[in-house]
């Protein structure tokens, strides 16, 4: 009894965050099949059966709010989105600093396909098909953790799923390598399923030069990366917000 209050709680949220139109809409596609659906003022492009719409819904329902007094309403400077997904965080960050300059990377070539449909109407927004890492190889290997589209690591052995199975080879990039001489990343946004602990433990000073990172930790897929992040922001501000999201602030 209780599984099925839980479901009928679960579809009327849902509901109540797409509209009866829009919830019809996407139930009536075939899983795996992509849906165009209207999510807080955005035509978004999703994949029924994945986690697309839960991550839109939270992406484009305030997950970022957090962010919006860190820069100035008009800052025109740099964004990273590292672990761009299907770009609904893109299209928030937008939303929050409409002058800033946008760069998405997400390093599946399925998801990606999806974010350019969603990020397609942005201006000032570079799409970039790789992966964030710490160190200097140029490609590296996309693993498949089973947690569903939105959890694809470059970690070789994710604690969680040590046997994850190979899906694709995937450009890399340090953070060296997403802006010119001279420019300055003024916000990190930093989702990329373990791959984090690579950056802390040999980037760090790059991300030291950054304002403000805004990471999900994950220490289920390769401990050490909260543990990191603290001392990567022993001499910032330092905010816990929900879950595993950290917020770290130059001083």
């Amino acid at each position: 009894m209780k599984s099925l209050l839980i479901k009928i709680y679960r579809q009327l949220k849902l509901i109540h965050e797409l509209g009866i139109s829009n919830y019809f809409r996407y139930k009536s596609v075939p899983k795996g099949k992509r849906v165009k659906l209207v999510i807080k003022g955005h035509t978004i492009t999703v994949r029924k059966g994945t986690s697309d719409l839960g991550v839109a819904v939270s992406c484009l329902g305030g997950e970022f709010e957090i962010l919006r007094y860190l820069l100035p309403e008009n800052y025109g400077g740099i964004i990273v989105d590292a672990g761009g997904y299907i770009g609904t965080a893109t299209i928030a960050l937008k939303d929050i600093f409409p002058n800033a300059k946008l760069l998405v990377i997400e390093p599946s070539s399925e998801n990606l396909e999806v974010l350019k449909y969603n990020v397609a109407n942005l201006q000032n927004v570079k799409i970039m098909h790789g992966a964030l890492v710490g160190t200097s190889e140029k490609s590296i290997q996309l693993n498949n953790r089973e947690t569903g589209e939105w959890g694809f690591t470059v970690v070789a052995k994710p604690s969680d799923k040590p046997n994850a199975s190979f899906i694709q080879k995937t450009p890399a990039f340090r953070l060296s390598d997403l802006v010119e001489e001279g420019e300055k990343i003024g916000l990190l946004k930093l989702d990329i399923e373990g791959g984090e602990l690579s950056l802390l433990e040999h980037d760090m000073e790059s991300l030291r030069n950054i304002d403000a990172v805004f990471a999900e930790l994950h220490d289920k897929i390769v401990p050490g990366c909260v543990e990191k992040f603290f001392e990567f922001s022993k001499d910032r501000i330092l905010i816990k917000d929900k879950g595993e999201k950290f917020l770290s602030v130059k001083r």
